[in-house]
């Protein structure tokens, strides 16, 4: 997915034994933008149209690429994102893809000892915890998470989207409380909370505590307690017998105060 919804991104599902997907960017309002981007794909990556068992475009295609699509891959399952609008409604339809592109912006937390540091080259973000983890933006739907460039960036301003996406965050924030005195922050890419103030603010007044212990034990699950309380070695144990696949962040637990947040233990 790309935040400019003036570009359409083609996504290419290949079957077993291919790479999991290719993925094609061209403009929206191109009439043969599926050819487009298979070519361009297809060329780069020297693959062959009888191994694409799927196609995801963020606008749906035209008749052109719908035509261009039966032919060429015959009996695929074809989703879009967006409806694409007559000639007269472009303006409307971008707008409100916009906003829609927007809503789904989530922070997303990486660590710098994950696998996938190396990506965050690519990626805009901000430095944390004395550079140990990282605060990048990702656009979730319900067909993937994906990372937002510094390309589909643009002329966009990675400080003010990333500053409205963290305060919505919080403010839409679901906290449950355990008999054990451990704090429940569960969701999709949850984990990025544990760097907001708000957060720390939120949940510091909940639990009477100045410093707290936080628990990222996934991307979609955090375990928060007072510092000075048992409860904090509950979640220190819950961290260190957390197991997860490769991930942008990794099983850590930070020590927060403030603004101040260290990583002490993984």
């Amino acid at each position: 997915m790309d935040i400019d919804p003036r570009t359409n991104v083609v996504v290419f599902q290949l079957r077993k034994g291919q790479e999991k997907h290719l993925v094609g960017r061209v403009p929206t309002l191109a009439e043969d933008g599926v050819r487009q981007a298979w070519d361009a794909v297809g060329q780069e990556h020297q693959a062959r149209a009888r191994h694409v068992v799927g196609l995801h475009t963020e606008w749906e295609p035209t008749p052109a690429d719908a035509a261009f699509i039966a032919a060429t891959f015959p009996g695929i399952t074809a989703t879009h994102h967006f409806v694409r609008p007559g000639p007269e409604g472009w303006d409307d339809a971008l707008a409100a893809a916009r906003i829609i592109l927007q809503a789904e912006l989530r922070p997303v937390l990486w660590s710098e000892s994950s696998s996938l540091a190396g990506q965050l080259v690519d990626i805009p973000h901000w430095p944390v915890a004395s550079g140990r983890l990282h605060l990048a933006l990702a656009v979730v739907t319900p067909s993937g998470t994906y990372h937002v460039t510094h390309e589909q960036l643009g002329d966009a301003s990675f400080d003010s989207l990333m500053a409205d996406v963290c305060r919505n965050l919080v403010g839409d924030l679901a906290i449950d409380s355990r008999h054990d005195g451990v704090l429940v922050v569960d969701g999709r890419l949850v984990a990025a909370v544990a760097c907001l103030p708000g957060f720390y603010q939120r949940v510091s007044e909940h639990l009477g505590a100045e410093r707290l212990v936080v628990g990222v034990l996934s991307a979609d699950l955090v375990h928060v307690a007072a510092a000075d309380g048992e409860a904090a070695d509950v979640v220190a144990r819950a961290v260190r017998d957390a197991e997860t696949p490769p991930a942008e962040v990794v099983p850590c637990l930070l020590s927060i105060l403030g603004d101040r947040i260290e990583v002490v233990g993984s």
